[in-house]
């Protein structure tokens, strides 16, 4: 017959399992945590990672847009006041003794001087500010029309546009960079740009019925590294960056952004 084990014994056996029992909590706890503490390091890491990205990229487009301000006020107070001095000289020449090259030459400084005008306009980030996105878009398409053989169209109500100004500028460039991609491979007849805004949300889109392109294949060009650019411009605003475009479809450029 099996003898009962002393009652100290049992205790033993159920204290060992306790001790067992709390030391492997203590470890679940410990594993708990030391996990938690890695996802924690590894999400501060990222946001700082993210955080360093975007105030590079900021730092970038301050540069940029003081570079296309000091640009633009050269333009205004040099050299468009030294060719308008130049036409002013030859406004002073008779046109009875004027000849036909000279008459030439004054229409020429006279194309020169609204198209540096334009320029300075369209680089000037106050200028861009004050005017509103929607019209310094349709003055682009308006420049852009007038110096190619391209047909543009702007559909948008001014009205209803309301983006904030620190990201109205870096909108107006990517659209700027987009409309000269167009012109420059796109071969196309007409583009579109269309701007909607619903919901706490801006929405542009710019389309053209050139050659197109095949997305995944553009990457690592030099147009891609164009369309990288708009990406981290995107990022920056908290906005999206679509786009559709097949060889012999043409192309569409969609951009949300974020108004909150």
């Amino acid at each position: 017959m099996l003898q009962t084990p002393p009652f100290y014994i049992i205790n033993l056996i159920i204290a060992g399992c306790a001790i067992i029992l709390f030391f492997l909590f203590f470890f679940y706890l410990f594993f708990i945590q030391s996990q938690r503490r890695k996802i924690l390091h590894q999400k501060q890491m990222l946001d700082l990672k993210v955080q360093f990205e975007q105030t590079i990229l900021q730092s970038q487009i301050e540069i940029q847009e003081q570079t296309f301000r000091n640009i633009s006020q050269e333009i205004h107070d040099n050299i468009g006041q030294v060719l308008s001095l130049a036409k002013l000289n030859l406004n002073t020449i008779p046109h009875d003794n004027a000849t036909d090259k000279i008459l030439l030459t004054e229409e020429l400084l006279g194309k020169a001087i609204n198209d540096l005008r334009d320029l300075s306009k369209s680089l000037h980030p106050e200028k861009i500010s004050d005017i509103g996105l929607v019209n310094a878009t349709r003055h682009e398409l308006f420049i852009l029309q007038r110096v190619s053989k391209l047909k543009t169209e702007l559909i948008a109500d001014e009205s209803e546009i309301n983006v904030e100004p620190n990201k109205s500028v870096i909108v107006f460039r990517m659209i700027q960079e987009m409309l000269h991609n167009a012109l420059k491979h796109a071969k196309a007849s007409k583009i579109v740009v269309t701007m909607r805004q619903h919901t706490g949300q801006t929405f542009i889109e710019i389309k053209d019925d050139g050659i197109g392109f095949d997305v995944a294949t553009l990457q690592g060009t030099k147009t891609g590294i164009g369309l990288k650019s708009m990406e981290q411009r995107c990022k920056l605003m908290h906005a999206t960056l679509d786009i559709q475009s097949a060889t012999g479809k043409g192309t569409a450029i969609q951009l949300h952004i974020n108004n909150s």
